[in-house]
């Protein structure tokens, strides 16, 4: 689109709306329009852009799993739920021993591989105590150096 009119709008139906005249129109509509206003800025007004900067809280980063550790845990676990032995796709390795909402920090030591049944199970069952037990009795043979209090994440960490 060529028209830079600032009160322009372009709807989700892709029709043309007018501010000014709080009406749909169409684009020769707007060329002609007595009460044209133009943004000399390079980006069209009709763009708009997200609130978001694309930074993200501290928090939210150190709780999140990117593809990377994804990867490592998924080969980790040769490819498998780590409770029911099925084979998966790498994209399940997204399930946290300590839970997200508990600060569970998207490290592969807090990560495990789950199949969709086995990952529910582990969350909103009553056998998640077993099932958590069987997670940290795997983690920690894969990792000599493991224990709970590395996998939360903490706002203000002592310093030594």
């Amino acid at each position: 689109m060529n028209n830079k009119c600032i009160n322009l709008k372009q709807k989700f139906n892709r029709s043309l709306y007018c501010k000014i005249k709080k009406c749909n129109i169409t684009f020769n509509d707007c060329n002609n329009c007595k009460y044209k206003k133009h943004n000399n800025n390079k980006k069209s007004t009709l763009i708009k852009k997200s609130p978001i900067k694309g930074k993200k809280h501290k928090l939210t980063k150190a709780t999140s799993i990117s593809k990377n550790i994804k990867m490592i845990v998924w080969e980790r676990d040769d490819h498998k739920c780590i409770f029911c032995k099925k084979y998966v796709d790498w994209k399940y390795a997204n399930s946290h021993y300590i839970k997200r909402s508990q600060n569970g920090k998207g490290i592969e030591e807090n990560i495990m591989t789950n199949c969709d049944y086995c990952h529910t199970l582990f969350e909103e069952s009553e056998q998640r105590e077993k099932m958590k037990e069987f997670a940290k009795n795997y983690l920690t043979d894969k990792y000599d150096y493991w224990n709970e209090d590395m996998l939360k994440y903490k706002k203000y960490e002592q310093k030594k």
